[in-house]
This record gives structure tokens, sequence and C-alpha cells, in this order.
């Protein structure tokens, strides 16, 4: 693609794009679209992968190249992770429509920040408590909505890496017994491993006086490189350091509009028929596993013994 798609919510300038481009090695489109084709034609011709990758678009296997670090053979590693894993984890990945998240977005918003970080163009995706009424949280519902955003934002968005910002301002102890580090380690292997998602960053702000069992339970959930990009932040000067409050919301002393009004904006948009279809379309990801020639693919690809069918969450 020349340009990205015009997004209202995920802002990315001309400048952005170029800069991603560039950091990739990707200025010669002649070589980029060579890649690509060369991992369409891959596709076609492996029997368990090709009826999904029918529906899998240019943009969103641009998208999938770029979080390969621009490398072919990488890119057709992640897609046989990606569409492999999603089958293997339907709790987590599949049938996501917005009605199922009426409760939780009761309980708090998630949201991306509209501008990308000025320094590294990654993008800022805020979790903000905004209810002390725990019974309406479930750790899966909350991953699920993470991912159903993160779909959708994969035809629009050009950012490099992510990073989380998560607000404890009314966070209570009965919360700490739905935080599941078995669910948290699965979403961080689909997240990092299958889709590639480079994190920056995991920034905890309003911590409460319990904040070491909340990070001793997400550090449980997370391989250790990402665990040590956790930060909690004693006072929003120290936060700012790290993220410019040229891009935050006014709740974090930002210069950017409120997360209740981000949070209104992207309700609105996630009811629309085009997020509708998306998800549609990414139920579609999914690899035939009757069509595989080979069943070793936790092993050889996760690294991790056994089924991820074995698994069992509360």
């Amino acid at each position: 693609m020349e340009a990205v798609p015009y997004h209202p919510l995920l802002e990315v300038t001309n400048e952005e794009f170029r800069s991603t481009r560039k950091f990739y090695g990707l200025e010669n489109i002649k070589v980029l679209n060579e890649s690509l084709d060369s991992v369409e034609e891959w596709i076609k011709k492996q029997d368990h992968l090709s009826e999904a990758g029918r529906h899998l678009d240019r943009e969103t296997l641009e998208r999938l190249f770029l979080l390969s670090r621009a490398s072919v053979e990488g890119t057709k590693l992640k897609i046989e992770k990606f569409f492999t894993t999603r089958g293997m984890m339907p709790e987590l990945t599949l049938n996501k429509r917005i009605e199922e998240f009426d409760k939780l977005l009761d309980f708090l918003i998630y949201v991306p920040l509209p501008k990308l970080h000025p320094k590294d163009n990654s993008r800022v995706m805020v979790t903000h408590i905004i209810s002390d009424k725990s019974e309406n949280f479930s750790l899966l519902s909350y991953l699920r909505f993470c991912f159903f955003v993160g779909e959708y934002r994969i035809g629009y968005d050009y950012s490099i890496a992510d990073r989380y910002v998560i607000d404890l301002k009314n966070m209570n102890m009965n919360l700490l017994t739905k935080l599941n580090p078995i669910l948290l380690k699965k979403a961080e292997i689909l997240c990092t491993e299958c889709i590639g998602t480079k994190i920056k960053g995991i920034h905890l702000l309003n911590a409460p006086p319990f904040v070491d069992r909340v990070v001793y339970i997400l550090k449980q959930g997370l391989k250790e490189k990402v665990a040590s990009r956790l930060t909690v932040h004693t006072t929003y000067e120290d936060f700012h350091k790290q993220v410019p409050k040229e891009i935050l919301p006014k709740d974090f002393d930002g210069e950017g509009p409120s997360l209740s009004k981000l949070a209104d904006q992207w309700k609105d948009m996630l009811k629309s028929d085009e997020v509708r279809k998306v998800g549609e379309t990414f139920d579609k990801f999914v690899s035939d596993e009757s069509k595989r020639s080979e069943m070793k693919f936790n092993e050889e690809y996760l690294g991790m013994p056994g089924s991820f069918r074995k698994l069992t969450v509360d």
C-alpha cells in the first residue's frame, strides 16, 4: 500500500508511515511487493493454511510482514503460528462481537491513544478501571476484548510496537483473585509469538498498597524480556519521562482527549458493520489441522511441551 488508510482514532502521519518503512529497510516498494508475493505463493502451497489464507488481504499480510521484521521466512513462520494457535486458543480468539463486552465495559476502559509515540512509533494502549464492581470483571473477557480491538487495528495501524498503560486507581483486592497467570501466559504467547507484537513497555499508574502482588502475578504470566519492561510509576511526572504529555489523555495530565471521550468513540466504532466484517474474516484465520503433514507444532514453534488443548482455565 502507498499509505495507511485514514482513521480518526488511529492517527498515522505520512512521516510516521515512511519512518516505519525505513526502520524495516522497506523503502524499495518493488522489494516489498516481491516479498509479499513470495509469501502469498507459499501459503497457497500449504494444504493446512491455504483455505484460511484465501481471506488474508494484502494490507493484513503487509502488517504481519512488518511484525516479522520484514523477513519472508519470518513471515511464513508467523502465519503458521498465527493460524494454528488461533485454532488452539478459541476461547481467546474466535467469535468475538461487541455485544459480549457490555458488562466488561461498565467496569473498565481499554483504548488505543490516537497519536503514536513520537520517539519510537509505538501505539499506547490504555486500560483504565472506572468502577469498583470487580464482579463485572473477567480476565478472559478482558483479553478477548484486547484481541478484538487489536485485530481491527491491524488494518489501519502502522506502529512499530505497543506500550501498555494500566491505571490501577480503582483496583481492589478482589480483582487479584481473578488474575490467572496461565491465561495471561497464553495471551502473551498469542500476542508476541504468534502475532508478533513488540512490547516496548508496561506502565502501571496510581498503584494501590498491594501493587507488589499485582506485579508478581503479572510477571508470572510474562516472559522475562517482557516482564523486565514493567514499570510502576509513582507520579505522572515520572511517567511523562517515558510517555510524553503530548499524546496522553487529560486523565494523566496529558494534552489529548479524555479517556471517557475516546471510550465513547471506540464503542461507536466497534458497533459498526465494518468491524463486524473484520471479526468474521478473522474467524476464518484458522489452520485445517486435518491437512497438516506433521503434528508437532507446539514443541517446534511454541517451545512448550504438550498441547494447549490440555490447559484448562477456570
